[in-house]
């Protein structure tokens, strides 16, 4: 019987077994891979598909089998249009001659805007390309957490981090680390992809195979085990919200097309109708992303 890697349960299952996304859209792995989902927790995971994680996040390769480049122009033309959504995720108020740190960083185009009224800014980044840029740009740079406690422990005001912890193997330790940085009533703010529960129930495998699984994304989390994580490592102020980062049209588009790439747009697609549809996916926690709010 599997245990579950995150809370230890043996009530766990099987729930896919195929061929699941290897890279960006439309690449595929050539074996399938066993997706587990703990029946307790309800974590979904998968068991890591390369011979050294670290290493292959610290390589051009990740980025060049995510977006195609590792180039710093690609980054920036994929992710600047992110930072208006992140600043919504945190807020604005909370950055104001503070000590803040971004894990997953990149090439830190969501620090670029942060570091004007920041008192200091830390850039934490695995990939060894990105953090040389960041070091021209003067952010205190290090590759992972654990590199910046000697001067950093207890010391941060605002960890934020988007779309990483659902790459680490270890997310415990991911969110003890950023513990230990914090000082007393500092904060954290997580992100990361749910299980997209809509697309699943209308799409079931095709989703699952052509966008939710894939080999970067080692688990799928939700609510209650990233509570349960964030408490187990000693935060005792947590909060989730969810938000849904794409639009109804999308939506159609999965289904009439099958697959992802092609949003239908049409006249009766209003921007009322898209806000809607996005208000009631995030208040009934069926929205495509998660955030997880801490407060040391």
């Amino acid at each position: 019987m599997r245990k579950c890697k995150l809370c230890g349960s043996q009530h766990c299952r099987t729930i896919y077994q195929g061929l699941i996304r290897n890279g960006g859209l439309g690449r595929y792995t050539t074996n399938n891979v066993p997706i587990y989902q703990c029946e307790e927790c309800k974590v979904i995971w998968h068991d890591n598909q390369f011979d050294n994680v670290q290493q292959y996040y610290e390589s051009k390769e990740y980025r060049e089998e995510l977006e195609g480049s590792s180039e710093a122009d690609k980054f920036y033309e994929l992710h600047d249009k992110e930072t208006l959504d992140k600043l919504i995720y945190t807020g604005t108020d909370i950055y104001r001659n503070k000590v803040v740190a971004d894990i997953g960083c990149g090439c830190g185009a969501f620090l670029d805007f942060l570091k004007g009224v920041s008192k200091e800014v830390i850039a934490v980044e695995p990939s060894e390309t990105y953090r040389a840029i960041m070091d021209k740009k003067g952010f205190q740079t290090y590759g992972y957490m654990l590199d910046a406690l000697d001067k950093y422990e207890k010391q941060m005001d605002v960890i934020t981090s988007f779309d990483v912890i659902e790459h680490v193997e270890d997310p415990k330790g991911f969110i003890k680390d950023i513990y230990m940085l914090l000082k007393e009533g500092g904060k954290a703010i997580i992100g990361t992809p749910t299980d997209a529960p809509i697309m699943r129930k209308l799409l079931g495998d095709i989703y699952e195979k052509k966008l939710l699984f894939s080999t970067q994304h080692l688990w799928i989390f939700s609510e209650k085990n990233l509570k349960l994580i964030a408490e187990q490592e000693g935060f005792s102020k947590v909060n989730i919200k969810y938000f849904q980062r794409y639009g109804i049209g999308n939506m159609m588009g999965w289904i009439k097309d099958k697959g992802p790439g092609t949003a239908v747009s049409d006249e009766f697609i209003t921007e009322t109708l898209d806000n809607v549809w996005k208000s009631q996916c995030s208040e009934k926690g069926l929205a495509d992303y998660i955030v997880l709010y801490l407060e040391k």
